[in-house]
């Protein structure tokens, strides 16, 4: 953890190594500790790997993982390959695995009993596949917003109270008033929540991650990264 500048509302910043080097400077420092980071983009641009490299770095400094995985998305296979000390990293990854929305809501009823001064980091890969797999069954859309705005809520409270970064993943959809750009899935709930948005974009010729959103960033950054067996690097 690194002490970071006052914030403009008098209290210090504090961050955490986001296992990237290049992803570190441009965030001057890592992901910040008090609030809840989004990191959005299409299938395949790189979002649960962000979320892994995150994970064993934390998991490296001693401290635990709370990871919730609704995509089933966490291989093992990429652990070992980011650290030689997989068996190590994958005993401070507490997994839990939501098969369905109403299973994802029953775990953010009982998270806040399982958190402590050991974990070091909350991941949710993805908060938006079992709420958009719910959007199209159930005909109550206000329950199912008003679900996952109170887990949105739950994390921001988390975050805020104890100061436990939390790392979140979403989806994207076509915007169908301009198909050149996409949308975060939960839309406000989503960015009201963030406190710093990262797009990532797969393009022709790479990939590339887009700050979106960040309070103590002046303004949009971005850089083009490959993904390296050992991690992710700027290209």
């Amino acid at each position: 953890m690194r002490e970071g500048k006052l914030h403009s509302g008098g209290h210090r910043i504090y961050k955490i190594s986001t296992g990237i080097p290049c992803l570190d400077q441009l965030l001057q420092g890592g992901y910040e500790t008090d609030v809840v980071t989004t990191i959005y983009g299409p299938s395949g641009s790189g979002k649960t790997n962000f979320c892994l490299i995150a994970a064993t770095k934390m998991a490296e400094s001693g401290r635990k993982v709370l990871l919730i995985d609704t995509e089933g998305g966490i291989a093992i296979e990429r652990i070992k390959q980011l650290s030689e000390n997989y068996l190590e990293i994958l005993n401070k990854i507490i997994f839990f695995n939501p098969f369905t929305f109403a299973e994802q809501v029953e775990i953010f009823e009982q998270l806040k009993t399982v958190i402590s001064q050991q974990i070091g980091l909350i991941i949710v890969d993805s908060i938006s596949m079992l709420y958009r797999l719910e959007l199209g069954k159930n005909e109550e859309v206000f329950e199912v917003n008003s679900a996952l705005g109170k887990q949105i809520g739950c994390l921001v409270e988390i975050s805020r109270r104890q100061k436990i970064p939390v790392l979140i993943t979403n989806q994207v959809y076509t915007d169908f008033d301009n198909r050149t750009k996409v949308k975060m899935v939960g839309g406000d709930l989503l960015k009201y929540g963030s406190k710093c948005i990262i797009e990532l974009q797969k393009l022709d010729n790479g990939r590339i991650l887009v700050v979106k959103k960040h309070r103590s960033l002046p303004e949009t950054k971005e850089f083009y990264f490959k993904i390296l067996n050992r991690g992710i690097e700027e290209a």
